[in-house]
């Protein structure tokens, strides 16, 4: 006991910061989804070659992790952004088979999240519901409405086969895209937006309005069947009417809340991409134009805000 009293009192060291690992989740599939419905509507091969390499890079970051990804109450839910992604990538590919591989990988991805993830999120509170719930499901409508273009022209049983896939992708995420809308009304209605910093994440809302317009047109110009070409304008003009209104309710609680910058800020690229071949599928030539300007200003403010949120980490911290 004296020779501990007799040693020099020292004074604690400081304890140095851990750093907090870095981590690269499936949200960051957005990114990708952006940046190439960008290059589709512009036409910009250098931005497609961004997206393709984004694309490999995160599959490599995220390889393997899926099962804890799946028990993430959130992340869960971007597991239908990885799906998306290939399929938005592969829509501008050079060739066929890339097209054609990408479309199917993420098609089976697609189809596996819009059938697994909503009964893994069963019992939630409606509190906690968010506009990404609509991730997962929509992937089949993305699948109908890309894999319309890679239907062959001439008759065979491969082209009957592919349409009635598709058909029945365009079913499968209309369905499950409306059950989770009838949630996210219920969850608007009761517990408000929610925090600020997820309001740019509504935009996720027009989605599945645009695509479906999107795929209905295209599945209408593929199939051959006059009455499925006539009914497009009669779905496709109250829907995409909804979505411009949606639009323009969502820009004016992103202003009124003033997030700051996140990764939900990608959903002004990719959901109003749908919009802008919704409204060109109609014949609506100026309202395409206009969101398309609408559509390269929120990639260039969301490219910058990520490049920012990459240099400072703030973007990469668990």
């Amino acid at each position: 006991m004296l020779l501990l009293a007799s040693r020099p009192v020292r004074s604690p060291r400081r304890s140095r910061p851990v750093p907090r690992r870095a981590v690269v989740g499936p949200a960051w599939f957005t990114t990708v989804m952006g940046t190439g419905a960008v290059a589709l509507a512009l036409d910009a091969r250098p931005l497609w070659d961004a997206a393709a390499a984004l694309l490999v890079a995160l599959v490599v970051l995220t390889a393997g992790r899926a099962r804890s990804f799946l028990d993430h109450p959130v992340q869960r839910h971007f597991l239908g952004a990885a799906a998306m992604a290939p399929m938005v990538v592969g829509a501008g590919a050079p060739s066929a088979p890339l097209a054609a591989l990408l479309w199917t990988a993420g098609t089976t991805l697609g189809v596996w999240t819009a059938v697994v993830v909503p009964r893994r999120s069963a019992g939630t509170p409606l509190a906690d519901v968010g506009p990404w719930w609509l991730l997962p499901v929509v992937p089949p409508v993305v699948s109908a409405a890309t894999g319309a273009a890679l239907v062959p022209p001439g008759p065979g049983p491969g082209r009957t086969a592919l349409l009635l896939l598709c058909h029945a992708l365009l079913v499968l995420g209309v369905a499950g895209a409306v059950r989770v809308l009838v949630v996210l009304a219920r969850r608007v209605v009761r517990h408000g937006f929610g925090p600020a910093a997820t309001a740019p994440a509504w935009l996720v809302v027009l989605g599945p309005l645009g695509q479906s317009v999107t795929a209905l047109h295209h599945l209408g110009e593929r199939s051959g069947l006059p009455w499925l070409a006539a009914l497009t304008p009669y779905v496709g003009v109250p829907v995409l009417g909804a979505a411009l209104l949606w639009l323009a309710v969502v820009a004016v609680v992103v202003v009124r809340a003033r997030p700051s910058f996140g990764l939900a800020w990608w959903s002004a690229t990719f959901p109003v991409a749908t919009v802008v071949t919704g409204a060109a599928a109609l014949g609506w030539g100026e309202v395409a134009g206009v969101l398309t300007v609408v559509l390269t200003t929120g990639w260039v403010v969301a490219a910058a805000g990520t490049l920012g949120g990459l240099r400072d980490g703030s973007l990469l911290r668990g």
